[in-house]
């Protein structure tokens, strides 16, 4: 049986800023400005990198190892910013090219955002708009009703 140092060892990490900065908002269902704002500050090696909330939603919690190790093996360009090679033109053409199945059928309506379609779809099984809210790191009752009234709307 393979040990836990050994099955990481192993793993394929992302290895560029964009990369990770994708696979955090896939995986925290965080804004694309929350990732662009990370800082060094608030990482913590193996342990956790706190993205502080943006529009009065809750802060969002990076605890994946993989994500952290590959964040940790990051160059520090910059003495604040995680990702300051990033902006969210950057993120907005990799979601386009990569993850457009995700949100086309969003396209026109009035909060469509680069990572809206990623959103919708991790909270498309759920009807409780608490969880909705959990799941999203909003405090809003009205995101919740939003992002359920949109799923309904498809």
């Amino acid at each position: 049986m393979q040990s836990i140092q050994e099955f990481f060892k192993q793993r394929t990490f992302p290895t560029t800023q964009l990369e990770i900065a994708v696979q955090i908002i896939l995986v925290t269902n965080c804004r694309a400005s929350e990732v662009l704002d990370a800082r060094w500050c608030d990482f913590v090696p193996n342990r956790f990198l706190l993205l502080p909330a943006k529009k009065k939603s809750a802060n969002v919690i990076l605890n994946d190892r993989i994500l952290l190790r590959s964040i940790e093996r990051l160059p520090r360009l910059d003495k604040e910013k995680i990702f300051p090679s990033l902006n969210y033109y950057h993120l907005y053409r990799y979601f386009k090219k990569n993850y457009s199945h995700l949100y086309k059928q969003f396209k026109g309506k009035k909060y469509y955002k680069v990572t809206h379609g990623q959103r919708y779809e991790n909270v498309s099984r759920f009807e409780n708009e608490e969880k909705i809210r959990d799941i999203l790191h909003h405090r809003s009752i009205k995101s919740g009703k939003f992002y359920k009234q949109s799923k309904r709307s498809e």
